[in-house]
């Protein structure tokens, strides 16, 4: 089922060289041209089948139907006033960026038919070289809809991800900075600050379960530091909230209360077993 004649991914590297090949597995688009900075990238993309066509000049993306920006937030921010010139009026833009507040803010702004996007899928691993197309099968994807956004081509959108496999749940930017700052960027900000306290005369005893613990300290830290700078209110209320709660473990050890402590636990546990119920 083609949706697109055209579709142009700008940044292909683990997320966009995972889209691109799930775009050409599905047969969603004729063709798939990738945006990059580094030739080698490009190459590397093109070797891996994951575009049909790669370049370093973000014009080439003109006559694109359909363009994902799959770069860190920051140049998604701004790749988006660029693209008015360069685009027909037709053309529907996406992003899969993990922060929404700050871009859907730039395109509105833009003039371009713009539908945000985030799917919930991904790993520590960076690059193209990592791409896979089977990571958004059963993943959930947020669409972050303008006001201005034309019920044909939120449909539109809908229809691509559920070709990819993805579960659909429209919301708003908000809303889904608040959520993600919770979910997503609060775990990443608190394994980044445990493996900072963990002295490196300590390092060798680690054994299996702080490695796992801590292996979404392997992110790339400039696409987290973006991350984090452009979700700061609701990242820094979420920090506050973890914490309140490890001061009261704290007491709990601190004051020898068993009971309340292991109530504590229990109760964190419970909660553990909804991780991973569908929304």
């Amino acid at each position: 089922m083609k949706l697109f004649d055209r579709v142009a991914i700008v940044g292909v590297g683990l997320i966009g060289g995972s889209l691109g090949l799930a775009i050409k597995n599905k047969g969603i688009a004729k063709k798939v041209i990738g945006i990059g900075h580094r030739r080698k990238s490009i190459d590397e993309a093109i070797r891996r089948k994951a575009i049909d066509e790669g370049y370093l000049d973000l014009r080439k993306i003109k006559d694109a139907d359909l363009i994902i920006l799959a770069a860190p937030v920051k140049e998604i921010i701004n790749t988006l006033p660029k693209l008015s010139r360069l685009i027909s009026r037709n053309c529907l833009v996406i992003d899969v960026g993990s922060t929404k507040a700050e871009i859907m803010n730039t395109a509105k702004k833009s003039g371009i038919k713009f539908i945000g996007c985030h799917p919930l899928a991904g790993m520590e691993k960076k690059g193209v070289e990592n791409a896979k197309s089977a990571i958004f099968q059963d993943a959930l994807c947020l669409l972050v809809p303008l006001e201005n956004t034309s019920y044909e081509a939120l449909s539109k959108i809908q229809r691509f991800w559920m070709a990819l496999g993805t579960r659909i749940k429209v919301i708003d930017a908000k809303s889904h900075d608040r959520i993600m700052a919770f979910v997503s960027h609060l775990p990443h900000a608190v394994v980044f600050s445990l493996i900072d306290c963990i002295s490196l005369k300590f390092v060798s005893f680690a054994a299996s379960g702080l490695r796992d613990t801590t292996r979404i300290g392997l992110s790339d830290p400039f696409l987290w530091r973006d991350i984090f700078l452009t979700n700061r209110k609701e990242l820094l209320s979420a920090i506050k909230n973890f914490k309140n709660s490890l001061v009261r473990l704290e007491l709990l050890i601190k004051n020898n209360q068993p009971g309340k402590l292991a109530a504590y636990l229990q109760k964190a546990r419970a909660k553990h077993n909804d991780f991973g119920s569908k929304a």
